[in-house]
């Protein structure tokens, strides 16, 4: 491959662990949306204590901003997707998927950390994650590069 189509190829391929970043946090929040439904604690499920909800929410909202930024990414596909975009995806994935599976940890308690329970192996794969070929400072150098040329989008 030429250095310009391997280039194009990589940046496509970034959209890649932005999406396993997304489907790890997603799985972690069903997981522990499930596990406060079914924890009780003082006759009542876990999920009805108030901050145990706003944590639940800030997680599905970060869930949300990073699907919306990956589907911004790659709808930006013209043949392939704006690399400020997926910068910023890969950013917000990955940042996301770190709280959310710790968040998710948190509210497992003392069991997140069990092998019995599949929350111990999702927060071992975000700490694998984190070995992918580019780190978050490169991605954020790469939006500010764009961002200096005055290339807000």
């Amino acid at each position: 491959m030429s250095g310009h189509k391997q280039s194009k190829y990589q940046q496509l391929n970034t959209c890649a662990p932005a999406s396993f970043a997304l489907g790890l946090a997603q799985s972690a929040f069903e997981k522990a949306l499930a596990f406060v439904k079914e924890r009780r604690q003082f006759r009542r499920p876990i999920a009805e204590f108030q901050g145990l909800q706003w944590m639940l929410a800030d997680m599905a909202i970060a869930l949300n901003a990073v699907s919306l930024s990956l589907h911004q990414a790659a709808l930006s596909a013209d043949p392939f997707p704006d690399p400020l975009l997926v910068a910023q995806a890969k950013i917000i994935a990955s940042e996301s998927a770190n709280n959310v599976t710790n968040q998710a940890l948190q509210l497992f308690g003392a069991r997140g950390y069990s092998r019995d329970y599949p929350l111990e192996r999702m927060v071992a794969s975000r700490i694998l994650d984190t070995k992918i070929p580019q780190t978050r400072d490169e991605y954020r150098e790469a939006v500010q590069t764009r961002l200096a040329r005055g290339k807000v989008s």
